[in-house]
């Protein structure tokens, strides 16, 4: 029996429904035996590669291999296809290290033919009516502004280079590049929204110096290797840009899932260089990534999670967000990630993975006695330890209406939760006189000091009425923990070696004092990913105000995995007009974010109302389950609302339109077949992506509106607005092939 070891490729493990289990068995009997009966490994007579191999996967699909030899057999597979097409495949595909750079790459010898960027198909994109129409320049510039030759230094197709600079249209440049190794793609689409050469040769090929040392050590042949073996071959694989599109698949589980997830699935093995480089790289202090919805953030913060524990199995690492329902998917992700890694409780070796809230309770509930009495005092001025109540949602406006002194339009609740989050709790203020003196930058409302000794009668008020209902809100949760935190310092050290923080843009003030006091200043102490255009919860937050710093050690992701260039267009195009800020800050901008896919243009159907609304969307949800189930594919159907209420509504009248949709709201999603589209909000939607996916009731020429309750000052209307604009691209960018938008504004009136 001659054991084989596998290569796949990103493109081979998007498989066709209908073959995936016998791709499966045929893929896991070629792991263990190349030579068994009813494989029928054979070479095609008349390659372009004398490597390549086909494999009988059954009557009707061949498997298009390649066969590198060493001390067991190495097979790459290319792809899956009907026979005929299989057979083409393999007369005309090379398997070769880039001659430039050393990047494994399989090219096609009639990629000149193929390379044509295709015609027009779709109507233009419907884009919403967010800003004046730019005036187009009598004579199109070429996207790119290098030259052919320094394309082909950096190892790019000499044929593809020619075409690529000569191009003037993102859609025709897309599909032009579509083809291409995955790493010329990424190069070119780099290049075509703004960066350099130096910054693509940093990117791909110029791993940081511990990265490098450990890809060293990865890819070390035994021997010395012989220029244009498959031993060479072997080598290039192992390169950071080669495993953006090829990954060696371990052990029988590891490939199911590789070929049930498919696509879905790829996050788990292939990772561009600079992914894989955040995930490796090791720092004396915080590090924070950046980027746009679906650039692979979290991601990186699961393998880095991973990749912790591998490294120390005595670490005791949280990886923590913002809502219990997107800690579940950290969860989920890294057990299918490596069920290997040990999920455990808080200070135990391994990974907790938790909600922020449900840490704040755990830390209150583990303290010892007289601990949370004495961070209480500290916080909230009163020694209490019976806080793990749950405040009433309306106590605020409660306490509006009863402090007479309040100004009119300081008697708003929104008003009075904000500055308590932002500017009490933060500063540890616990009488009057420490708020008439605390500096409140950045707040929008003036006060003075009538007003600022009105606002403490009811934050006073606010506090007594918790004291004697024997709760606490979540903020003040988080401000008590992280004071039993430090307390337990001096005498038992802190309870996490490294902390891990995805959604960080949305985390309050409390929340960061508590991070900082989960984990000392050390190696790796904090790693964050966040998203300044994706923040639909919190207000504004600067990480440094709050002990953590990561200017100089902060990166953006550019590159959207997840939706395709159409659907990415139209989500940012919710954007503009106005600026966003990171956590270190500084302005958050959508400039150079792109997506190395290309789809079908959104749809966006004004209708009369809620009635035809409802006719639109179950129309394009059957059209959607019928054209999945003809092409035997697995998809992910979701409708997206904005609350529970029209959730509901939308339910129901799917359900009597012959729709079988379900809604969804805490709890995971499930794997409801296609023929069972799940609803949820939009705030819910956060961190899910599906393959289709309907906006609904929702106007895009109305994104600049001001939701209720944030009349008290011109800034908190403008940030709500930002808010706004956010949440309706959080879930616009959950789509992945298709977006339908359908409008009739029956909800708004």
């Amino acid at each position: 029996m001659a054991e084989s070891t596998l290569i796949m490729t990103k493109q081979a493990n998007d498989i066709d429904g209908s073959v995936k289990q016998k791709a499966y068995t045929f893929l896991q009997k070629l792991i263990n035996d190349d030579s068994a009966p009813g494989l029928h490994i054979e070479p095609i007579v008349g390659a372009v590669d004398r490597r390549v191999r086909t494999g009988r996967v059954d009557d009707k699909y061949r498997a298009v291999l390649f066969k590198l030899a060493g001390e067991m057999p190495t097979y790459v597979v290319h792809g899956i296809w009907m026979h005929d097409e299989a057979i083409r495949q393999a007369r005309i595909t090379k398997f070769r290290m880039n001659p430039v750079n050393g990047v494994a790459e399989i090219i096609q010898e009639e990629a000149a033919a193929e390379l044509e960027p295709q015609p027009e198909r779709h109507p233009a994109i419907v884009e919403p009516e967010v800003a004046a129409p730019v005036e187009e320049p009598a004579r199109p510039q070429p996207l790119l502004s290098v030259s052919m030759a320094e394309l082909v230094e950096l190892g790019i197709d000499s044929r593809l280079a020619q075409r690529a600079v000569q191009m003037t249209d993102d859609r025709a440049f897309n599909a032009l590049v579509e083809s291409a190794p995955t790493w010329q793609s990424e190069a070119l689409l780099a290049l075509a929204t703004g960066s350099s050469l130096d910054d693509v040769r940093r990117d791909l090929f110029e791993a940081p110096e511990e990265v490098a040392a450990k890809e060293k050590v990865d890819a070390a042949p035994e021997e010395p290797v012989v220029p244009g073996s498959d031993q060479e071959l072997i080598a290039a694989l192992k390169k950071p840009a080669s495993r953006m599109q090829f990954a060696k698949i371990k052990g029988a589980d590891e490939l199911r899932r590789v070929i049930e997830d498919g696509d879905f699935g790829a996050w788990r093995v292939f990772l561009h260089p600079v992914q894989r480089t955040w995930v490796q790289k090791n720092t004396n202090g915080p590090l924070r990534l950046a980027g746009g919805a679906g650039t692979g953030k979290t991601v990186v913060v699961v393998h880095r999670a991973r990749r912790l524990a591998k490294d120390r199995p005595d670490a005791r690492i949280v990886m923590t967000t913002f809502t219990r329902n997107l800690a579940d998917d950290l969860a989920s992700s890294l057990k299918s990630l490596d069920p290997q890694v040990p999920q455990v409780g808080l200070g135990e070796n391994g990974v907790h993975v938790t909600g922020i809230d449900a840490l704040a309770s755990a830390v209150i509930r583990s303290a010892r006695p007289g601990e949370v009495a004495a961070a209480a005092q500290k916080m909230l001025g009163t020694a209490r330890a019976d806080v793990g109540g749950r405040v009433d949602k309306h106590l605020w406006g409660t306490v509006a209406s009863e402090v007479a002194e309040l100004p009119e339009k300081l008697r708003n609740p929104r008003f009075l939760e904000s500055e308590y989050e932002m500017v009490v709790l933060p500063n540890g203020i616990v009488d009057e006189a420490g708020y008439l003196r605390v500096r409140r930058p950045g707040r929008g409302v003036r006060l003075n000091k009538g007003a600022r000794q009105a606002v403490w009668k009811a934050v006073a008020r606010y506090r007594e009425e918790e004291a004697l209902q024997g709760c606490a809100d979540f903020a003040e949760k988080a401000a008590i923990a992280a004071e039993c935190l430090k307390a337990r310092v001096a005498d038992g050290g802190h309870v996490a070696d490294h902390v891990l923080v995805d959604e960080g843009q949305d985390l309050k003030p409390s929340h960061w004092m508590l991070i900082r006091a989960l984990v000392g200043a050390r190696a790796n102490d904090i790693f964050i990913a966040e998203d300044g255009h994706q923040r639909i919860y919190g207000q504004k937050v600067v990480l440094s105000h709050y002990g953590i710093e990561t200017r100089g050690r902060s990166r953006r992701l550019t590159l959207n995995y997840r939706t395709t260039a159409e659907n990415l267009r139209w989500a940012t195009a919710l954007l503009q007009g106005v600026s966003y800020e990171d956590l270190e800050g500084e302005e958050d901008t959508v400039d150079g974010y792109r997506s190395a896919r290309h789809g079908v243009t959104p749809v966006v159907e004004q209708c009369s109302g809620l009635v035809e609304e409802l006719d639109v969307t179950a129309r394009t949800l059957k059209r959607w389950i019928d054209e999945a189930k003809d092409s035997g594919r697995s998809e992910a159907l979701a409708v997206l609302v904005r609350d529970k209420q029209q959730r509901d509504r939308v339910v129901s009248g799917l359900n009597e339109r012959g729709v079988a949709a379900r809604a969804v709201d805490r709890g995971g999603v499930g794997a409801g077949g296609v023929d069972e589209p799940v609803v949820m909000t939009m705030h819910r939607a956060k961190g899910t992506e599906f393959t289709k996916v309907v906006l609904f009731d929702v106007d895009p020429s109305g994104v600049g509106r001001t939701p209720h309750g944030y009349d008290f000052s011109e800034e908190d209307q403008a940030d709500a607005q930002k808010r706004e604009r956010s949440l309706l691209y959080v879930a616009a960018s959950r789509a992945r092939d298709e977006l339908a938008v359908s409008y009739s504004n029956v909800f708004h009136h």
